[in-house]
């Protein structure tokens, strides 16, 4: 009895060690983030306040970059519509609702197109030139020919953000599907697989993984599309409400639209962490 508790007494010992030291440097990560945005905070709530720096620093003037605490004032009222206008819930919702099904959209295409094309080297040897073509085509060239085919500002705003995500997940899931090692694949055929087996169950999940890679990229061109493309059609989306902050000068409209999407765009990132420990585990280990 007494070996069995001198066994098991230093394994509890180094677990718990191991997590206080994970602890600490959560705390750590954590007090260096929190400090680095207070400093910037205070930098631009306090920098133009000091004498004759907004005069000889354009770009410090508060008439132009707004302060923290008013940026804080006009959330708030937008989020409460306490103040003047309309609320940030509804354009903020389009705008997001537009952004992810487009970004879906893409999402599906690209994933079928790189994963056909990693599996078939006389097709990727065809088909990639052309794609590289069509990657190159400016997207916010052909918003307003988007907008006319559209007819709605939804289906321009999905169809923009869907163009816009497209190349970039073709390119991560092609290169997801050629990563594969070849020990693997060699492996596979010589116990019988086909080709379709292959495809789908050696490269598909290394397809994924890389996909998944690079969603936070593809959040941030997804929202880009469709702000660009409310900008244009004037959609009741957060595009508009940039419209009329420039419209308008006011600066703290502008931040405060930004500080939004930020907001949207880490919430979305994290949310795709998630799902990513979710459905291949396996690739974080």
């Amino acid at each position: 009895m007494s070996v069995q508790t001198s066994t098991i007494r230093p394994i509890k010992a180094g677990e718990q060690a191991v997590a206080t030291t994970r602890w600490r440097k959560i705390a750590t990560v954590s007090a260096w983030r929190i400090a680095i945005v207070g400093a910037l905070l205070a930098a631009w709530e306090y920098l133009p306040r000091i004498p004759g720096i907004s005069d000889s620093v354009v770009w410090l003037d508060p008439f132009f970059i707004s302060s923290p605490t008013r940026v804080a004032q006009r959330l708030w009222d937008l989020c409460t519509g306490s103040g003047p206008g309309v609320t940030i819930w509804d354009p903020l919702f389009f705008t997001v609702w537009t952004a992810l099904v487009g970004m879906m959209i893409a999402v599906v295409i690209g994933t079928a197109a790189g994963l056909l094309l990693s599996n078939n080297a006389t097709a990727e040897r065809v088909f990639r030139p052309l794609v590289a073509a069509l990657n190159a085509v400016p997207r916010i060239a052909i918003v307003p020919i988007v907008v006319i085919i559209a007819r709605s500002a939804a289906g321009a705003d999905i169809t923009t953000a869907a163009a816009v995500v497209v190349g970039l997940v073709f390119y991560s899931a092609l290169e997801g599907g050629r990563s594969v090692p070849q020990e693997m694949i060699d492996g596979a055929r010589l116990m019988g697989a086909s080709a379709r087996d292959v495809m789908l169950r050696v490269r598909f999940p290394y397809v994924v993984a890389w996909v998944f890679a690079s969603m936070p990229s593809a959040f941030a061109l997804a929202l880009v599309g469709s702000v660009t493309t409310e900008i244009f059609t004037g959609a009741p989306g957060i595009g508009h409400q940039l419209q009329v902050a420039v419209n308008t000068a006011d600066a703290t409209l502008t931040f405060s639209v930004v500080v939004m999407l930020t907001v949207v765009g880490v919430v979305l990132v994290q949310g795709s962490d998630w799902l990513r420990s979710k459905v291949v585990p396996w690739w974080n280990a």
